[in-house]
């Protein structure tokens, strides 16, 4: 079953979880260009000893890629907490 992913209160990706592969669909939301919406943004296949990463072309990522690996990873890895701090110096 897809869940939404809404990135600043816009839908714009579809996650599902299909053989233990993770998968980003685009939404068919209005942000998206007719023959993206629906598609495979990104997956990643989880084999149990490491992450295999499918990206739309290979080499270096752009930040709109950037940003949907930083949803996929979460998306895997829910039970961890990050928190990012500041200190105040004395």
């Amino acid at each position: 079953m897809k869940q939404q992913i809404f990135v600043d209160d816009a839908h714009e990706y579809d996650y599902e979880i299909l053989n233990n592969i993770h998968v980003l669909y685009y939404s068919n939301g209005a942000e998206w260009i007719n023959h993206k919406k629906g598609m495979v943004a990104m997956s990643i296949k989880d084999d149990g000893n490491g992450l295999d990463i499918f990206f739309e072309e290979l080499g270096r990522i752009d930040y709109s890629e950037a940003e949907r690996l930083f949803i996929l990873l979460k998306l895997i890895n829910q039970p961890a907490k990050y928190e990012i701090g500041t200190k105040t110096l004395i």
